[in-house]
């Protein structure tokens, strides 16, 4: 009889591990690359785990060097057709030094820029209008009042006036709101990852932190708009020279690097033997790369920690991001056990 107790109790544990908070959760990845091809869709692995929508980083929004005015950069390329069963969403990345220096006509100018490139995408390829359209942008207090000018003004434009538009939403924007303010969109996406300080060297994960995480947690649900869920299940690898970050290797994993051009410092940090190219960086005698990885069983944790703090009836919930590398590193039950938290 003990015995059986003991199993039921072991059970019940496993089983409610992950909080079930959610009535209706849409499966979702993001794809950050410039092409869509075949190989990186795989449709196959799409189908067998319902992913229900693609959020398309459709282009970059930055600065051009010769004119000093923002543009838009980096449009995506549709090689393959993305399956019918499978909304397309499309991703607006914006820089936040883009918004320092704009009046008020010129934010309002970039944002039917923007829209116009989006419709352009749109038309171009064939695509359904979108229910939704994401803008992302790690806006602060001094570009605050541009980028939510910046967003009224692409909710009013024509084409979208009855698509929702929503924004990326990091921790401490969540935390700190009435500092930072509440854009006026539909409804936020909460970026459960690069939480940590990338410049700092010695941090353990910027990434996900479980810790920084746990500092932040608690605010969520007192924040005044509904949020939809995005995991990280990537790697990538930091480059410091004197302890200043230099580039980022996205992505970079840990069996990548060669012990003929690296000494492992410490788990995951390695120090330069030489001069030499790699990546196409020309590394200098001493500098410092750091990998920092998002595991399945770390991926699986971010997920336990965020779905017992988001209580909508409705989610969308984004893995970080599709491409082959991550399929090879992540099964489908682990990638079911992520999803299965917020259901």
């Amino acid at each position: 009889m003990f015995k059986w107790l003991s199993f039921l109790f072991i059970f019940s544990v496993l089983n409610w591990s992950c909080t079930k908070s959610h009535n209706s959760v849409t499966r979702g990845f993001y794809f950050w690359q410039s092409n869509l091809s075949s190989n990186t869709l795989n449709s196959g692995r799409l189908d067998s785990l319902n992913i229900e929508s693609l959020y398309i980083k459709f282009f970059d929004v930055t600065i051009d060097e010769a004119s000093q005015q923002p543009i838009p950069v980096a449009d995506i390329s549709f090689e393959q057709p993305v399956p019918a069963n499978i909304s397309i969403i499309p991703v607006v990345f914006i820089t936040n030094n883009t918004l320092e220096n704009l009046d008020t006509i010129q934010c309002k100018y970039l944002a039917q820029k923007i829209a116009k490139r989006i419709q352009y995408i749109i038309d171009t390829n064939n695509l359904a209008l979108p229910t939704e359209i994401q803008i992302d942008c790690d806006w602060t207090t001094t570009t605050r009042q541009n980028y939510f000018i910046l967003l009224q003004t692409i909710k009013q434009y024509p084409t979208f006036n009855k698509v929702q538009i929503s924004s990326t939403i990091r921790l401490h924007q969540i935390k700190y709101y009435k500092t930072t303010g509440v854009p006026p969109v539909d409804k936020g996406l909460l970026m459960f990852y690069n939480m940590g300080n990338i410049e700092d060297d010695k941090s353990v994960n910027s990434i996900y932190d479980e810790n920084i995480a746990a500092q932040y947690v608690d605010n969520i649900n007192a924040y005044p708009l509904a949020l939809d869920a995005a995991i990280a299940c990537y790697s990538w690898g930091l480059l410091y020279d004197n302890h200043q970050l230099l580039r980022i290797f996205y992505p970079l994993y840990q069996d990548e690097i060669s012990d003929s051009l690296f000494s492992k410092v410490e788990n995951n940090t390695y120090k330069a033997n030489g001069n030499f190219y790699f990546e196409g960086q020309f590394f200098v005698s001493g500098n410092i790369l750091k990998i920092e990885t998002m595991t399945p069983e770390l991926s699986l944790r971010a997920a336990e920690q965020l779905a017992g703090n988001l209580h909508n009836e409705k989610i969308n919930v984004i893995l970080f991001h599709l491409d082959e590398i991550i399929l090879k590193k992540y099964s489908n039950e682990d990638l079911e056990a992520i999803y299965n938290c917020f259901e």
